[in-house]
């Protein structure tokens, strides 16, 4: 039986490192979801790039992505309703797609920084913003680093931090290494899977998959789990009760990554928020479950 399993490693680990990439198969004519062109802004010597929709004089909406993500996976089902009423900025992440590549470490707060760069350089002062699950993180440290910068607050699918204990940042931390490890030799697995998973609950159409199966295909192993282990070492529980800003908390009931206890917790840990319940949404909500975060977001912003 050891033999057998060592054999079968060999030949996947040969397979991956000889064979060719696999592609996911669709019957379906394959296209982008939303063709919505941008440019690039430097914050310092670090370029990122930016998507704009809706009119330039409407009032400013920050739409902040996730962990491994770049923004038209997370939004763009929201981003074309969003824009009939607000300037829709849309940037990308450090380290996620068309953004720079920067292999030194770095925590939420240097993401919030260049958040507050993208603003500057786009001339714009101060701004609705909206953040999910690590997009929510950065979003929090943005109000509590630039409060003037930050208008009104939506936290979406995100927490006050993941960890609360050195023990569970010490596990989340090993894990990480682990991935890392294994997403070095090949991630094509993962990404089928992935996209396999987000088709099947509707998250992703069947003539969307091959764009969504690129999109994770195409992150890198090092700046990806660069990333997660920012997540794990982030805390905004010492600071966030003396957040002022209004705020909205969107909580995905049956959250599978980021954990409905702890958008509860963070909830409970804001300055009278509002807050609204997506019942029976697990992480990928933006994609399941964008009519309904449309709603609150106007209902909130007004």
């Amino acid at each position: 039986m050891i033999r057998w399993a060592k054999g079968i490693l060999f030949a996947w680990v040969g397979w991956r490192l000889l064979g060719p990439e696999p592609q996911p198969k669709s019957t379906e004519a394959q296209e982008h979801p939303l063709r919505l062109p941008g440019r690039s802004v430097f914050v310092g010597d670090n370029e990122f790039f930016v998507r704009e929709a809706g009119s330039p004089d409407a009032p400013a909406l920050l739409l902040v992505h996730g962990w491994g993500d770049h923004s038209l996976v997370v939004w763009w089902k929201l981003i074309g309703k969003l824009a009939t009423k607000y300037r829709v900025i849309v940037p990308d992440n450090r380290n996620t797609g068309k953004s720079d590549q920067l292999r030194d470490r770095y925590e939420i707060a240097d993401v919030a920084d260049d958040l507050a760069g993208i603003m500057s350089e786009l001339g714009i002062d101060r701004a609705h913003v909206a953040g999910y699950s690590m997009g929510g993180l950065a979003a929090l440290e943005l109000a509590h680093r630039h409060p003037h910068r930050v208008d009104k607050l939506i936290l979406a699918g995100t927490s006050a931090g993941p960890a609360r204990s050195v023990v569970e940042r010490l596990a989340g931390g090993t894990a990480i290494v682990l991935a890392r490890a294994v997403d070095r030799l090949t991630r094509s697995e993962v990404s089928r899977a992935r996209t396999a998973y987000l088709k099947k609950v509707g998250a992703v159409l069947p003539k969307h998959v091959r764009w969504a199966y690129w999109q994770h295909q195409n992150r890198d192993a090092d700046s990806y789990w660069m990333a997660g282990s920012a997540v794990n070492r982030f805390d905004a529980r010492p600071w966030i009760g003396k957040l002022r800003h209004q705020s909205l908390v969107i909580i995905n009931t049956e959250d599978q990554l980021m954990f409905s206890e702890g958008q509860y917790e963070l909830a409970s840990l804001l300055h009278e928020p509002e807050v609204v319940e997506l019942v029976g949404a697990r992480h990928e909500a933006p994609l399941t479950h964008a009519g309904h975060m449309i709603r609150a977001i106007e209902k909130f912003l007004g």
